[in-house]
């Protein structure tokens, strides 16, 4: 018998052999396939089951509309979606608009006084259905936390005799309840996601640091545990567009960058455009936004300021209402993928 043997039956002996390499095997697709590829470097992806994920930025940079998106992935694999609405704001309608499924069961809305109570309703939940075998194993559940910055931890809400403040103030210690909440919760809710196969979204707010010269000025409530233990952590940006006849807003240009991502490299971002609609809706321009993306990438055909799609020159904008109404995106993103794959197939030879 060898020394490494003889050193593996030691170790097994002495606490028991390896434990299974933690590794994702659920992706949840954002929706939008650059977006994807950024977080986790295949366009047919997007956000890793079982970890934890925060998405930060200014108010309207669609925080939620990336969570909706996710969540109807988690619906059309099987799973299920919860949301845990903090700021009170969520419309389901608009929801139903960009996909998601409202069917009881399959769609799980709470509205939680404290931190404490959200983060014990999603564990319990999802530990019934996982022991019940509710959906298949490799069904992923997805819970959303909306927003980490309005999640009142019970400190804040109840005395030290369990009755209910008058006011939320607590003084000098009011601003450091939720980053408490957090650090002493988070390394026990890793491992239920883990366990459990979670995909814990938290949105959360962002805030300018004052008197900062250098340097990034931004940062986000809840204490330094969401950015240590979060596995991808994205940052939103915005710039408003305007109609440049009328000066009336049309939508929001959207950036997002992977400022931490342990499931890829980081920093890479994702750009698109959200359309605000005469109904009162919006939506995720995702085709002009892939169009954009291939000509950046060099995966569809370039002259001047046009592309050319099937022999024939088109600027963006009108070949992706074209696009939108003859295909879907997922046939889209195929070509996507058949452009990328010849592209590495050609730098191989």
């Amino acid at each position: 018998m060898s020394k490494e043997l003889d050193l593996a039956s030691l170790v097994a002996a002495a606490i028991g052999e390896n434990d299974e390499q933690q590794e994702v095997t659920v992706w949840l697709d954002t929706g939008y396939a650059p977006l994807n590829e950024a977080i986790s470097g295949d366009l047919e992806k997007g956000l890793p089951g079982g970890r934890l994920i925060e998405i930060f930025g200014p108010p309207s940079a669609g925080k939620t509309a990336i969570a909706t998106a996710v969540m109807k992935s988690a619906q059309q694999m099987g799973g299920i979606a919860m949301f845990n609405d903090h700021e009170r704001s969520f419309d389901i309608g608009l929801g139903v608009a960009l996909g998601l499924d409202p069917t009881p069961g399959r769609w799980v809305y709470k509205m939680p006084r404290t931190f404490e109570q959200s983060i014990d309703d999603t564990v319990k939940l999802a530990r019934a259905i996982r022991a019940k075998k509710a959906i298949p194993d490799e069904a992923p559940i997805v819970a959303v936390f909306d927003s980490l910055a309005s999640m009142v931890p019970q400190s804040k809400l109840m005395d030290d005799k369990g009755e209910m403040r008058e006011s939320s103030s607590m003084g000098m210690h009011d601003n450091l309840a939720l980053a408490k909440a957090t650090s002493t919760s988070f390394p026990a809710l890793m491992q239920h996601a883990s366990e459990l196969n979670i995909c814990l979204i938290f949105l959360n707010q962002q805030r300018q640091k004052p008197g900062v010269a250098y340097g990034d000025p931004t940062t986000t409530p809840g204490g330094n545990a969401p950015e240590f233990f979060a596995s991808v952590r994205i940052q939103l940006s915005r710039r408003v567009e305007k109609d440049k006849k009328t000066k009336e807003v049309e939508g929001q240009a959207i950036t997002a960058v992977c400022k931490k991502n342990k499931v890829n490299r980081p920093f890479l971002s994702a750009e698109w455009d959200f359309k605000f609609m005469e109904d009162g809706t919006g939506k995720f321009d995702v085709f002009e936004g892939t169009l954009e993306y291939m000509k950046a990438k060099g995966y569809i055909e370039t002259s001047g300021s046009y592309v050319i799609w099937e022999g024939k020159s088109y600027h963006v904008g009108p070949l992706a209402r074209k696009l939108e109404a003859e295909m879907t995106y997922k046939e889209l993103v195929a070509v996507i993928v058949a452009a990328k794959d010849a592209a590495k197939a050609k730098k191989a030879t």
